[in-house]
């Protein structure tokens, strides 16, 4: 045999090894390990990363008329709605 494929046959035994000495609550502990780890550090870069393009594009002026048009529309809406089908809600208004 030459060198390689003692170190294949080195290799495949200890990963025997490891499969066999594991059980499936180990299994499942490490899964549950590496999924906790995974989810930490996954949210703390993906929170990082919206309020850095939140930021950015709210420093943008056509994105803040575009915020303004859409708040209007849902505005007139809602005044629509509440007037046709509430106007009692209207009516309890003090001016």
């Amino acid at each position: 045999m030459n060198m390689v494929d003692e170190r294949t046959l080195e290799l495949r035994n200890v990963r025997y090894l490891i499969r066999e000495a594991l059980t499936k609550t180990d299994k499942a502990e490490i899964k549950t390990i590496v999924r906790k780890e995974l989810e930490s550090e996954l949210k703390s870069k993906l929170a990082k990363a919206v309020q850095d393009e939140v930021a950015k594009m709210l420093k943008d002026k056509s994105t803040k008329e575009e915020i303004g048009e859409i708040s209007k529309k849902i505005i007139k809406k809602l005044y629509k709605d509440l007037s046709i089908h509430h106007p009692y809600i209207i009516d309890r208004i003090k001016v």
